[in-house]
Parts: C-alpha cells; sequence; structure tokens
C-alpha cells in the first residue's frame, strides 16, 4: 500500500500512472452493495436516453414553418411537435439531475441550494465513499462500485458530446456550441409559452417556468452532465463531507486505472470506454483542485495521458483531445508546463 500512495505523490517526477489492477466484472460486496445496487438502477436508464439523444432530430421544420407563415395551422403543427421534445428534454435534465444534483449546482452562489433526496445525492455520495481515508484501499475493496462510478463518467462524456454535435458537425471537432436542434426546440418552446400567456390563450406547459430556467441554465451550458457533476463534487468538498485531497484521489486513481486497462491491453474492447474515463476524471480533477490537473506535481500524469490517446484513441482521439483542449480550466495556466502546451497544441 505504501508503493501505491507514494505514487499518488509522483507527478514531479513523471512516475507511470496509478496503477491498481482492478476486477471491473466483481460482483458487490459488504457496504458497497448499498450504492452499487443505487448506480445500477439509475444507470439503466441510461443506454436509452443516450440512443434517444443520438437519434434527436428536434422541430426544426415545423418550427421555420411557423415563423416564415404564421397562422393557426402552422402554429399549431409545431406546438403539437415541440412538446413531446420538451418532455424528452425535460427527461434528460431529471436524469441528470439524479446523477449529480444539477438543481442545486445551477443556483446561483448566493442561494441555498435546494433541499435534495439521497438519489439526487447519489455521486457526492459515492465519492466520499471511495474517496475518504485511503482512497486506493477503498478502490481495492470495491471494485465492482468503481466501475459503476467509471460508468457514470462515460455517460457524461457521451452525453455532452451527443448534446454538442449538430448533425453536420464531425465527431472530430471541439464542442464549443450547444446541438442547434435542442437549444432552438427549447427556445421556441419557451417563446411560445410567454406568447401564449401575454395573449391569455389557453396553454399546457410541458414544465413549469421555474424548472424550464434550469433547464435552460443546463443546456445552455456545453458540457452539461459534466458540469453537473464538478458542481457536485465541489458541492462535497465546500461542505467538508469530502477533502479536496480525497476527491482528487479519487480522480486521479479512476484516471490511472483507465490509462493502465488501455496502455497494458486489459481494455479488451472497451478501449474506448476507458479513454473516455480517463479524459473525463481529468476534466474533474482539473476542476475542483483549485491549482489543476496540469501543474508539475500533479497526481495525475498528463503526458501519459495524451500519448495513450494519440496511440489508442483511434478515430476518437480528436474529440478527447479536444475536450482537454477546451473543456479544462488550467491549460492555459502559466503553472502548465510548455511541454504539455505543445502536446495538446493543433
Amino acid at each position: 500500500m505504501g508503493g501505491l500512495l507514494s505514487i499518488l505523490k509522483g507527478g514531479a517526477k513523471e512516475e507511470e500512472p496509478i496503477d491498481i489492477p482492478l476486477n471491473f466484472g466483481a460482483q458487490p460486496s459488504g457496504p458497497e452493495i448499498e450504492y452499487y445496487n443505487a448506480v445500477a438502477g439509475l444507470m439503466r436508464a441510461a443506454p436509452g436516453i443516450l440512443n434517444d439523444l443520438r437519434s434527436y432530430s428536434g422541430c426544426g421544420e415545423a418550427i421555420r414553418q411557423a415563423i416564415s407563415n404564421p397562422g393557426k395551422a402552422t402554429e399549431d403543427a409545431a406546438w403539437a411537435v415541440v412538446c413531446p421534445a420538451v418532455a424528452k428534454l425535460k427527461d434528460y435534465y431529471d436524469f441528470s439531475c439524479a446523477l449529480g444534483n444539477a438543481m442545486g449546482a445551477h443556483a446561483g452562489a448566493d442561494q441555498q441550494a435546494p433541499v435534495v433526496s439521497p438519489t439526487e445525492q447519489l455521486f457526492p455520495r459515492i465519492l466520499s465513499f471511495l474517496g475518504n481515508g485511503d482512497a486506493s484501499q477503498n478502490f481495492e475493496q470495491s471494485q465492482a462500485l468503481a466501475r459503476k462510478l467509471a460508468e457514470i463518467l462515460d455517460f457524461a462524456t457521451q452525453f455532452d458530446n451527443l448534446k454538442a454535435r449538430s448533425a453536420s458537425q464531425p465527431a472530430g471537432q471541439p464542442a464549443t456550441m450547444s446541438n442547434p436542434n435542442v437549444q432552438n426546440d427549447f427556445s421556441y418552446y419557451r417563446r411560445t409559452v410567454s406568447r401564449m400567456k401575454m395573449n391569455n390563450a389557453q396553454s399546457v406547459a410541458v414544465v413549469s417556468d421555474e424548472v424550464a430556467n434550469k433547464m435552460s441554465l443546463f443546456f445552455a451550458h456545453s458540457n452539461p452532465v459534466t458540469k453537473a457533476l464538478i458542481d457536485s463534487a465541489n458541492v462535497a468538498v465546500m461542505s467538508r463531507t469530502l477533502s479536496l485531497g480525497g476527491a482528487t484521489d479519487v480522480f486521479s486513481i479512476l484516471a490511472g486505472v483507465s490509462y493502465h486497462m488501455v496502455a497494458k491491453g486489459r481494455a479488451g474492447n472497451d478501449s474506448a470506454f476507458f479513454l473516455r474515463v480517463m479524459v473525463v476524471s481529468v476534466l474533474l480533477y482539473d476542476h475542483i483542485d483549485p491549482a489543476g490537473a496540469f501543474i508539475k506535481n500533479s497526481k495525475i500524469n498528463i503526458k501519459a495521458s495524451i500519448k495513450v490517446i494519440q496511440s489508442s484513441g483511434g478515430s476518437g482521439a480528436d474529440a478527447l483531445l479536444n475536450a482537454l483542449r477546451f473543456s479544462t480550466q488550467h491549460l492555459n495556466d502559466e503553472t502548465t508546463p510548455k511541454a504539455i502546451k505543445q502536446m495538446l497544441a493543433q
């Protein structure tokens, strides 16, 4: 165990990424069972949400007709397709709330976060379970739960990539803008509801004004689910239910484990999964630690992470590297070594 702890502190010496050979097919046991079952139950909906978002074509044509040829027929037709679309968007938002307490995360800094259920606190509770005390030992003893944490992070990056990519935007381009279909549909819905209220027209709102405001903030972000997880982890650190060191240990261990799963050929057909988990672990670490993930004494070996993406990322390498380029917080800091900046230079 002492060797593992020394690795956690070895970033300045360009140590290999943290390696804890985990059996991600392990069955849950002991204290982890409660958390494992909660995640397993929640994540059953994840594949369906991703497939749904992947095929989300939007209501663009109906909306264009209603705007260019305003009238009862075209406006009623647009409203008829926009309402079911907004209901889908609410499902996406609700699922993200359950993962990372997005509702509390998007409250103003001077506002008190709303009281949430244990399910909505699931992500920070898992971080606390794995990060309090000896994090490396916790990972070794709770390998099934570690896999579920990886699945949450993988869902976050897949959802955000799909949301950010328009039908005409290649997968390798950075997620710098929202999916026009998602944003346009929701904007049209809100404008229509507002107009109906002004005209005292009868309408059945799909979501309340309060929820619509929160959804608007959520979908406006380029990486909404990752942002919700970052905010949730930050709240856990600020509330002292999890130490900053515990949080960074969790993400550095998960990044290192994912790296070795690919670099040492342990991943099998799951290389893309583990590379995504590695990258989103870097993002979370970089946003949570005030010094970021790129400094010389970071717990994550960024150079090794970039190299394994370049060598094993295949067609998805550009998207993963773009996440490090555009979605991290500290890459352009003066404390980031020039060699790392050069590796990520386009």
